[in-house]
Parts: C-alpha cells; structure tokens; sequence
C-alpha cells in the first residue's frame, strides 16, 4: 500500500474502513490496461466534493501518483487497484483480482448507504464486514432495512433475469460504472426494465447476476437465507460475453 501527503510526502497507509474520505476500485488487466480510468477519477472527485474533503487534489496529481504505483506492478500481473482520498491524504492500494466471474453465493446484510452515489470509506458497516467473506466466491446482498428490499451487494450491482427479461435497480444504488457501460449493450439484447423484486419475491427469477469492476459479470448461485438458487446460466451466459466484448472495445 502507498499513501501521500497534500504537500506530496510519502505516509503510510491507513486502514480505509471508517475513516472519513471516498475510495474507487479499478481493474488492471494483463499488460498494463486499465479500462474506464476516466470515470473512475471523476466518480473519486466528485465523491470527495460532495463530502466536502478539506483537501481534494487535481486530476494530474492524482494520475502521476498511479503512474508511479502502476510503475512498480508485473506486466503480467492480475489485480484491482484502489484509490482513497481521507481529508490530507491519497492512499493507493492493490489485490489480486480474484473474483472475475467466479459464481457467487450470497448472504444478507441489512444496510442502508448513507449516501448511495459516494464510495465512502466510512462506510465501516457494509465496507469493514467483508473480511469475513471469502470474496473470491461470496458477498453481502444488501437489504434495506426500512424499505426492506434487495438493490445491490457490497461490491456490485445486481441484475435479475428471467428469461429474456432483466430488472435492474437504479435507484438509491451507487450507479456502478461497468453496469453504466454495459447498459446499452444489454437493451440490444434483452427487454430491460428498471425496478427492485418486491417483498423480497425471487420466486419469478431464474437468475441473479453480479456486474462490478472486480467480478465483471458472474452468477449468483444462491441466497439461501431467502429460499433461492439458481435455476440457469442462459443469461449469464450471453450477458458474460457482452461484458467480455465491452472490455474488448475499451482497449480501442
């Protein structure tokens, strides 16, 4: 883990969860390719306006610090990068990307976001509860506790499939940047309708998907707590390939 002053000093890292600040994920590929970069960075510093951050550094500070971090990871190497922003410091982190696709079983955290469009590091509850995951092949399934509804897990928006029907929730989430791009791909392909299942019902889904930027597309293969398990891989299936053509068109 790397971390900076404002002033631009070396500082250690602290841990992230429950301190004041906005964080991002973003997935380095094999051979150094970093899609949605852009919007990584304006989701960071438009989160840390809306926290009023004492300190919020400009674009380019931010990119030679992740220039330098890039600098010092294997070519082919694997793995997601996070970056912080705490009021007068930037922490940069790296893991091995572990999850991409890999079927996920889910289990129900009651949770409401503060402020659902703000990756905020705050967020101790849902953010700190992961360690006790195996996040290579589990998640937390977010359940409102005063709507009392599914919108989204702990690390991905979720999409529910029935045959070629899709739900998606869009509202009171944080709006996913790789769900955001798939979209359009998506309405090629399927009737997409925006909503949340009701009264926790998935009794009318044959399907539940994950989209993130760590887990790209995968399948959610039960959520015991509510009766439910996976009935098919047909959507899974199609929608893996419109994300892996996604990833393919980013390169340019």
């Amino acid at each position: 883990m790397h971390a900076w002053t404002k002033t631009g000093e070396t500082s250690e890292h602290p841990e992230p969860w429950g301190l004041y600040g906005a964080f991002t994920t973003m997935r380095l590929f094999p051979g150094g390719f970093l899609p949605f970069l852009d919007e990584h960075l304006e989701r960071l510093l438009s989160s840390a306006q809306k926290l009023s951050l004492p300190w919020i550094p400009e674009q380019a500070q931010l990119l030679d610090h992740l220039s330098e971090v890039l600098g010092l990871i294997p070519s082919e190497d694997h793995c997601l990068v996070r970056l912080c922003l705490f009021e007068d410091l930037l922490g940069i982190a790296t893991r091995p990307a572990e999850s991409d696709g890999n079927p996920v079983e889910g289990w129900l955290l009651p949770h409401r976001r503060p402020e659902p469009s703000i990756k905020s590091t705050a967020d101790q509850k849902l953010y700190g509860s992961l360690h006790e995951l195996d996040l290579k092949s589990e998640d937390w399934i977010i359940i409102d506790p005063k709507d009392n509804d599914l919108r989204e897990t702990a690390t991905s928006n979720l999409i529910f499939a029935e045959g070629n029907n899709l739900l998606i929730p869009d509202d009171r989430i944080l709006k996913g940047i790789v769900l955001q791009k798939l979209k359009p791909l998506l309405s090629r392909e399927f009737s997409v309708t925006a909503g949340r299942p009701q009264d926790q019902d998935l009794s009318t889904f044959s399907e539940i998907l994950l989209c993130g930027t760590g887990r790209g597309v995968a399948p959610l293969t039960s959520l015991s707590e509510l009766g439910w398990s996976s009935q098919s891989d047909e959507t899974f299936t199609k929608t893996r390939a419109l994300y892996d053509q996604l990833i393919e068109s980013a390169r340019g």
